[in-house]
């Protein structure tokens, strides 16, 4: 058991006033969440791609859309000297890097994650129906993408494999906790003890600064492939090791990986034609707290808005989680009103493959705008990058559903699972 959890569940209730907040913490965000119908279904969802709920993978379609259109954005908004980002933009431009940063910033890569947490327990029925030992099994998975991400790493910074396989590991310990235990995890996890970490971390050398920035620009506009493999290694350590924002992120991302676990316990999406009540009152709750962080993130974009950033931290995070929430509702609605159709369909073959096509957007922009290749950071204003955007996505569904219709996973996908697996697995359906 980790130690907060062992802290809240088996110190505190030995005194009354941790009684007390147990009861007036847990129960009533237990119960508002799910309710009770929820946390009394019990069905059992296989992995196989013929098998698994369909809405799943619809929805990680639609979360690799707005992931693609964020690192769309981010590659050259993060990349890129403010100077140079001013003297290349319009004012189109900055609205949609306002749109990105209130619309799509971490909301879809909060739902990813979300999914992975799903996803894991998908994984965990599938392995004790086949009598599979689950934490083997699965620290080789993490492992592997671990590997994945730290190649990934080489050529970008801001890659997030290697940490979903480092939180991955760590959720593990929570595969035989009880649901109000991962529950409250989740909420420690993804609201107060990435908070505490960052202020414990105050004083440490500030990262991402305007130097930062002109030598990252140097390097990937005029470096070559080592010289870029070099740079990110050391870029890296400075601003995520050394600084602790790693830890800060593991642990903020197990606490979403927790949120999805959540859902798989209580088959939030099982059977999920039966459930456009619940989806629709989750939607009318989220809504007001959705306005609420769109009004905040708009005006802290324009600096008429300040708050201490240890206070405003954990209400940005829920105002994300929020938003993320009200998205799914929407669309899982629509999904049930409209029944599978060629947009769910498009989507679903998007969220078959979601390493492949997560890998294939960062394929692409690397070749548009590093040094060696065809050079364009610094050089194209950001409605071309979202054009280009567009024409991508396109190109992912197209692909995405022509390699499905004759082939089993995704190529990233099959090469993942092999590796897993530690044998040759039939690709060919």
């Amino acid at each position: 058991m980790s130690a907060f959890a062992h802290f809240t569940f088996v110190y505190l209730p030995q005194f009354p006033t941790g009684q007390k907040f147990l009861s007036w913490v847990c129960k009533p965000i237990f119960d508002i969440s799910c309710g009770a119908l929820l946390l009394d279904m019990i069905s059992t969802l296989p992995t196989e791609q013929k098998d698994r709920a369909i809405i799943v993978d619809v929805i990680r379609g639609f979360a690799l859309i707005g992931v693609l259109i964020a690192n769309f954005t981010s590659y050259v908004s993060q990349q890129i000297p403010e100077n140079t980002l001013n003297s290349i933009s319009s004012s189109l431009d900055i609205s949609l890097m306002n749109i990105n940063a209130v619309f799509f910033e971490w909301k879809f890569m909060t739902l990813f994650s979300i999914l992975f947490g799903y996803g894991f327990g998908l994984i965990l029925e599938s392995l004790m129906r086949k009598n599979i030992n689950p934490n083997s099994f699965f620290i080789r998975r993490m492992f592997w993408l671990f590997i994945f991400g730290c190649i990934h790493t080489l050529f970008w910074w801001a890659d997030v494999l290697h940490l979903y396989a480092m939180s991955g590991i760590i959720l593990l310990l929570f595969r035989k906790k009880s649901k109000r235990i991962i529950l409250l995890c989740a909420i420690l996890s993804t609201f107060i003890i990435p908070v505490l970490i960052s202020y414990i971390l105050r004083n440490q050398p500030k990262t991402f600064t305007d130097a930062d920035i002109q030598s990252l620009y140097n390097q990937y506009k005029y470096g070559n492939i080592i010289d870029v493999f070099k740079f990110n290694v050391n870029f890296y350590y400075r601003m995520f090791i050394i600084s602790g924002s790693d830890l800060h992120d593991i642990i903020e991302t197990l606490g979403r990986f927790l949120f999805g676990y959540f859902l798989l316990r209580i088959r939030l999406f099982h059977s999920v034609e039966t459930k456009k009540t619940i989806f629709k009152k989750v939607a009318l709750i989220s809504s007001p707290f959705v306005v609420g962080y769109f009004i905040i993130r708009w005006l802290l974009l324009k600096k008429t808005f300040h708050a201490n950033q240890f206070v405003l931290a954990p209400v940005l995070s829920f105002g994300i989680l929020s938003t993320t929430t009200l998205y799914v509702s929407i669309l899982v609605m629509a999904y049930i009103s409209f029944g599978m159709n060629k947009l769910f369909a498009a989507l679903q073959a998007l969220g078959r493959m979601t390493l492949t096509n997560y890998l294939m957007v960062s394929t692409f922009l690397i070749i548009l705008l590093y040094g060696f290749g065809f050079n364009k950071l610094g050089e194209l204003p950001m409605h071309i990058i979202w054009m280009y955007g567009l024409i991508w996505l396109i190109v992912e569904i197209v692909f995405s559903t022509y390699w499905l219709t004759y082939f089993r996973y995704g190529p990233a996908e099959w090469i993942w699972r092999q590796l897993t697996y530690g044998r040759r697995l039939r690709l060919r359906k």
